[in-house]
């Protein structure tokens, strides 16, 4: 039996990776192993290493999970180098995955990357990606157009996110507020109490709290209810808390792209710590946007609110004529339906599967 080893580092990733495993199984006879969290295990994956505490923004916060990630890395570095070659799938995480590419082409197995880091990036693609990978699957047409220009065997199928959110399409009325704060632990940490506080002045009913699968659901609820945020219901996935509310507060992150496909009007915010303000400052990183939605569209169409300015009083005030009939609630909605034309067909992760099935039965050439 072909063994397909994926690589997941983070909720987004481990959500994909339980996705292509739960459509690769009716087509074949296959054994799964890798890095991933509590989605793909529940999906049939036998683990190897846990990336569920591996998210993190910036310098300090990627230095405190370093370690986590170290013992993951040498775990799958490992079993590609002692097992019999098959498939290996990384997602994303450019950090770990592009190294054990090289370790697993090297070790004969054959690689399928896919959503390669930095796709939604129109200017360039990263430059060894060719190179690690025999096909990759990415989410954006231009990504796959520049790396086959530089010699890889690129295939867009369409945003895998969109198949995603439209399963769990409801067609009743919206309501409430959704919040989505954040799939890592320093994100909760930081950004909760500010939500809370928002959703309090608001006053706003229901509210639905959409922690992500990888954290602790019983500590996302406390530091709910230690932040005097109120009556909330917990809502899982976060794309099923975003149909069924008219508009929501949402981390930045592949959430802002959640938010966008399942036609949320959104206010998107990050606050970091202390530490990461002062890195901030330090480095001055040039970006025009933070959020997929605006960086996809090319230009600000969902508001964004970076640390001292995403407080509670500014969130509430752009987050308010979104919940209501507006025109800005309109224009923000028809933004969205483009931003869904951009993502492509609502098969992608089907034919991704169906893709994967046809490669790995194929002789190494």
């Amino acid at each position: 039996m072909q063994s397909i080893f994926f690589s997941a580092g983070e909720a987004s990733g481990d959500a994909y990776a339980a996705a292509l495993i739960q459509r690769i199984q009716p087509l074949g006879e296959f054994q799964f192993f890798g890095v991933g969290g509590p989605q793909s295990r529940a999906a049939g994956m036998q683990s190897i290493g846990d990336s569920s505490r591996w998210g993190a923004v910036g310098i300090i916060e990627s230095l405190k999970v370093l370690p986590r990630v170290t013992q993951g890395f040498l775990a799958a570095e490992d079993y590609l180098r002692s097992r019999p070659p098959g498939v290996f799938i990384p997602i994303d995480y450019g950090f770990m995955n592009i190294r054990l590419a090289k370790t697993a082409k090297a070790n004969g197995w054959r690689v399928v990357y896919f959503i390669p880091p930095g796709s939604w990036r129109k200017s360039k693609q990263g430059g060894d990606l060719p190179s690690v990978s025999d096909a990759i699957i990415t989410p954006f047409s231009w990504s796959a157009d520049i790396l086959n220009q530089m010699g890889a065997q690129a295939f867009w199928f369409g945003h895998p996110l969109k198949q995603l959110v439209l399963e769990f399409k409801s067609e009743g009325n919206k309501s409430g507020i959704a919040v989505l704060p954040g799939s890592r632990d320093h994100e909760v940490q930081n950004n909760l109490s500010v939500i809370a506080e928002t959703v309090t002045q608001l006053r706003i009913s229901p509210v639905l709290l959409a922690a992500s699968p990888n954290l602790d659901q019983g500590q996302v609820i406390k530091a709910w209810e230690d932040a005097n945020g109120g009556l909330a219901q917990i809502v899982q996935p976060a794309r099923s808390a975003l149909w069924q509310s008219r508009a929501a507060i949402v981390c930045s992150g592949t959430a802002t792209l959640e938010a966008a496909l399942a036609e949320c009007p959104c206010v998107v915010m990050y606050r970091g710590s202390k530490a990461t303000e002062i890195e901030y400052q330090i480095r001055k990183p040039k970006f025009d946007y933070i959020s997929l939605p605006n960086i996809l569209l090319g230009r600000r169409s969902v508001t964004e609110l970076l640390q001292y300015d995403a407080n509670a009083e500014r969130i509430a005030s752009e987050l308010e004529p979104l919940y209501e009939e507006t025109e800005e609630r309109k224009r923000m909605l028809a933004d969205f339906a483009e931003v869904s034309e951009i993502c492509g067909p609502e098969d992608a992760l089907d034919r991704s599967a169906e893709f994967i099935v046809d490669f790995a039965r194929r002789k190494p050439y």
